[in-house]
């Protein structure tokens, strides 16, 4: 009787698999590896700043690919959206001292498998930060 049930077991298992059920780990290390990538992101943007929005924003796009670069994490660039906006700025143009500012970075929903229709669900992860430089520094 034992026997059996293992059996049925490891069919259920080699049934699933193929599904995508039992991967939802792959949900969950895109999302801690989005969560690690904005972060670092937006650090970056605090300790650098800019001379403009369109600079601070080219900057932030490359060292978001970068960043999944060295993680062995390929996007093609249409997938991945980063966006950053200011919510408080002392400054109209210049990203300085004490300007805050909301990160976005927004990846598709991993697909688990071709075999189930996907949806065009997005996983966005949002860091606030504080711009850490000063004016003359830039």
């Amino acid at each position: 009787m034992g026997q059996v049930v293992a059996v049925l077991l490891n069919v259920m298992v080699l049934l699933l698999v193929p599904l995508g059920i039992l991967q939802i780990h792959t949900v969950v290390q895109t999302h801690n590896e989005l969560l690690e990538v904005s972060a670092a992101a937006a650090k970056y943007v605090s300790n650098h700043g800019g001379g403009s929005d369109a600079e601070v924003m080219a900057d932030v796009r490359s060292f978001v690919s970068r960043e999944l670069a060295e993680k062995s994490f390929s996007l093609p660039d249409g997938e991945l959206s980063v966006r950053i906006t200011r919510t408080r700025a002392a400054d109209p143009v210049l990203w300085s001292h004490e300007d805050e500012f909301l990160l976005q970075v927004e990846v598709p929903y991993p697909r688990l498998t071709e075999l189930l229709p996907g949806g065009s669900e997005t996983m966005r992860v949002e860091r606030y930060g504080t711009i850490n430089i000063m004016d003359y520094d830039l």
